[in-house]
């Protein structure tokens, strides 16, 4: 299944890692990375695993306690919305 990452996606996920990168050690880093890896491929198995959001036809996964996944799957594919800090008030 293709993944397509938006620009607010990645934009979100590298500035996860550069704050783990000024703030943590590699191995945070590196879970973080294995958390979102193993994510993605339970969501190409079973699009439907994370349960919806509150707004329109998305859907919000636990990457870790403090980060969330927000995505949406169309026609067999699978594009990343957002990455989201789960401390945060987003409408998502």
């Amino acid at each position: 299944m293709e993944i397509i990452w938006s620009d607010e996606a990645l934009k979100n996920y590298f500035k996860v890692l550069d704050y783990l990168f000024d703030n943590w050690t590699s191995n945070e880093i590196e879970n973080f990375e294995s958390n979102f890896d193993e994510l993605i491929e339970r969501i190409k198995v079973n699009t439907r695993i994370c349960p919806k959001s509150k707004i329109l036809n998305f859907r919000k996964c636990l990457i870790d306690k403090n980060n969330s996944l927000i995505y949406q799957e169309i026609n067999g594919k699978i594009f990343l919305i957002s990455l989201m800090d789960n401390k945060s008030s987003h409408p998502y």
